[in-house]
């Protein structure tokens, strides 16, 4: 019986250091995508904190997934609006209209690499639910929620993030670390994903520091 509570123990406590060690990254005044980030701001400036639960976040998810992939611009993401009204866009402009719909001000737009070892940058939404936990929205290819816990340290590696009025930088030591304990109120590729949520092949390098297109 004590092996057992020992082991169970053991288990929780990597599982708390898990959750625990999620890089959100440190605030910094730029960031090298300013010249590009104009509609990001402007989207980010207006969101209201309505904390929207999961299963709204859910069918977000499954509508943003459903808009065709298209990448015409490597570096603007389009405004929601247009994305909304062509209900088409590539990753950046998906992450944007979702953080449009989310009105969530933890939810935050990524730029970095969905493998750290990926020769193009890819973007997505990071939003903590209530309760404290913080999820990948990525629905230029997943139809569903990815706990930000689950993923390994080389899957959705955030190199800046953009919430309301704050940009993030990521992978350097003054990182932040996700807490369990409620939420915080801190404040882009060839190739088109296949259907069933999965890249059908890795992307190739476009150069520069263009936005993730994915």
């Amino acid at each position: 019986m004590k092996k057992a509570l020992l082991s169970l123990t053991a288990f929780a406590l990597s599982q708390a250091a898990s959750f625990a060690t999620i890089d959100l990254g440190y605030a910094v005044s730029r960031t090298p995508y300013e010249a590009y980030m104009s509609p990001v701001k402007q989207v980010l400036s207006s969101v209201q904190d309505t904390e929207p639960k999961m299963d709204r976040v859910q069918a977000l998810m499954r509508q943003g997934r459903l808009f065709r992939y298209s990448h015409t611009d490597p570096y603007n993401p389009a405004l929601p609006e247009q994305t909304a009204k062509r209900r088409v866009g590539d990753c950046k402009d998906k992450s944007l209209w979702l953080c449009d719909q989310l009105q969530d001000t933890s939810a935050r737009f990524v730029i970095g690499k969905m493998k750290r070892n990926s020769r193009i940058s890819h973007a997505w939404v990071m939003w903590q639910a209530e309760g404290g936990r913080w999820w990948i929205l990525d629905c230029t290819m997943s139809f569903n929620p990815i706990p930000a816990d689950s993923v390994g340290p080389n899957a959705y590696v955030p190199l800046y993030s953009y919430a309301k009025g704050t940009a993030f930088r990521h992978g350097g030591q003054s990182s932040s670390l996700a807490s369990v304990a409620g939420r915080t109120k801190a404040p882009v590729a060839a190739k088109s994903p296949s259907k069933r949520g999965v890249a059908t092949k890795e992307p190739v390098a476009a150069g520069g520091v263009r936005l993730a297109a994915n």
